[in-house]
């Protein structure tokens, strides 16, 4: 299951791949790093935030649609005092971040080491020490090449995800906010 399917040439609905690949994306202040992982997002998310200088983080976890009647929003964790903390956080519900294109899921840390972005379009946004970033998807072999969203694409919404979702709303008591502009698209 995948959370990004495209159109194949036989018309039919197929799971998307980036085929590991990154680049490095200017910003009006700076650039970024947009990675495009075959599969494992959650493996390069860690590896990314492991750079970090930091051993505290946060998750905003931005759910865009609800199968449980829950309230679309941000939803942000409480502080994870470890490395080892938030990655038992995030391996936890794995397959539920890594199946589903309804949400996105922001890694953070209060001391602006970083900022990972994991999109609802399967692509991860890194911000912070790109030269450390880069070392980090070249290790893995990502090549380097421009790439974007596919066009058209659905995203995979399976409805087994319901009790992953209610069981990760569950997980803390979360601060809600609402959705921002820029959340959906």
């Amino acid at each position: 299951m995948s959370r990004i399917d495209v159109l194949s040439v036989s018309q039919e609905w197929v799971r998307h791949d980036y085929g590991n690949t990154f680049f490095r994306q200017p910003m009006s202040a700076g650039e970024r790093l947009v990675i495009g992982p075959s599969d494992n997002h959650l493996d390069m998310m860690v590896a990314l935030a492991g750079t970090w200088s930091t051993q505290e983080f946060y998750v905003l976890y931005v759910l865009l649609i609800s199968h449980t009647g829950s309230q679309p929003g941000r939803y942000q964790s409480p502080l994870f005092e470890s490395f080892e903390d938030l990655q038992m956080f995030l391996y936890s519900y794995e397959q539920f971040l890594q199946t589903d294109g309804r949400h996105h899921l922001w890694i953070g840390s209060p001391t602006n080491d970083g900022l990972l972005i994991y999109d609802q379009h399967d692509v991860i946004f890194a911000y912070g020490d790109l030269s450390r970033y880069e070392s980090v998807v070249k290790g893995q072999s990502f090549s380097e090449r421009d790439f974007w969203f596919p066009v058209p694409h659905g995203h995979n919404y399976p409805a087994t995800n319901a009790k992953p979702e209610e069981e990760l709303l569950r997980h803390f008591d979360w601060r809600y906010s609402p959705l921002k502009e820029g959340d959906e698209w």
